[in-house]
């Protein structure tokens, strides 16, 4: 009983003693990393950058590198924070230097600059990226038109009356010459719809060309607006109309009228008359080849109001009679 009870003491006795042991050993790795990062050191760091001062009447056409590597000279402290979080520093695009067609910047010539930017116990002693490759250009403005991204369908015995409407109708875009020469026109944000039978009015998003991250739009949304109703359809039977025949020539069509079979809003159904239609028959279509023996109607006019016209028969027979 007596041995049981000194081993059990011994064990315990030796648990502290590993402990302490455990304890003096971390405190003393504390203290000597302390130490040591209280030194000062020289190393490197990537900073993320930003630039300023671009020469006047020019605009960076791509954006340069966004990341430079710094041999610092700083204590360990700092070193070990620029490491674990890339700080942004700014680069000054003033004395840019024009080197043929491109133009370039030295960043060593700039490290009193930089160093004003850090903290007073951090220097820079160098900058690994020895030079820097700018490309400007001048800045530029243009109007292009919007073509809308659209898929509308609609209700059936609905349809649109007209065509849609886009306000504005274009827009001013401004930025790297070469960005804006390449741009014809702009789309929208994609707008599906279906069974429609309201009038459309909704605002649609412009669409900016992915890779053009710094154009600038004079408006972001435009207003997609058209007119819906409801349609029916209507029928008038017209005289053929013959038009270039010649003086003195009789010429006799089979049949003599002709039926026109549209289709309209019943808002301006009303608004429709004969008078709508202007629909000819071009002789000169025969005197063109003799070998026709049919005339095609020509529809020189129709009213705004109608969306699909028919005219029966689709040809008509024709005697010349001398």
């Amino acid at each position: 009983m007596k041995t049981t009870e000194i081993k059990s003491s011994i064990s315990i006795s030796n648990k502290r003693k590993v402990k302490v042991f455990l304890f003096i050993l971390v405190l003393t790795s504390i203290i000597w990393l302390l130490i040591e990062l209280s030194k000062t050191y020289t190393s490197s760091a990537v900073f993320k950058v930003q630039y300023k001062n671009i020469p006047s009447k020019k605009l960076l056409q791509n954006k340069p590198i966004s990341e430079i590597n710094i041999a610092l000279k700083a204590p360990g402290f700092s070193l070990l924070k620029y490491k674990i979080k890339k700080e942004t520093i700014t680069i000054n695009l003033r004395n840019v230097v024009k080197g043929g067609a491109s133009y370039y910047l030295l960043p060593n010539n700039q490290i009193a600059y930089l160093n004003q930017q850090l903290s007073g116990e951090t220097e820079v002693m160098s900058i690994l990226n020895d030079t820097i490759f700018v490309e400007l250009g001048n800045n530029k403005s243009k109007k292009v038109p919007i073509n809308p991204s659209l898929d509308i369908k609609y209700k059936l015995g609905y349809n649109l009356i007209g065509t849609i409407k886009i306000v504005p109708d274009s827009v001013l875009i401004t930025g790297p010459e070469k960005y804006v020469d390449s741009i014809k026109e702009l789309t929208t944000e994609i707008l599906k719809i279906k069974d429609v039978y309201k009038d459309i009015i909704l605002d649609l998003a412009v669409e900016q060309p992915a890779k053009y991250t710094n154009l600038i739009l004079s408006a972001n949304k435009v207003k997609i607006v058209g007119k819906v109703d409801k349609f029916t359809e209507g029928r008038f039977t017209m005289p053929v109309t013959l038009i270039n025949k010649d003086k003195g020539v009789i010429i006799n069509t089979f049949p003599k009228e002709i039926e026109v079979v549209y289709q309209a809003g019943l808002t301006n159904f009303s608004k429709i008359t004969k008078n709508s239609f202007l629909i000819v028959f071009d002789f000169e279509q025969y005197k063109n080849d003799t070998l026709v023996k049919y005339l095609t109607p020509i529809i020189k006019q129709k009213s705004e109001f109608v969306s699909s016209l028919k005219v029966n028969p689709s040809q008509i027979e024709f005697l010349i009679q001398r």
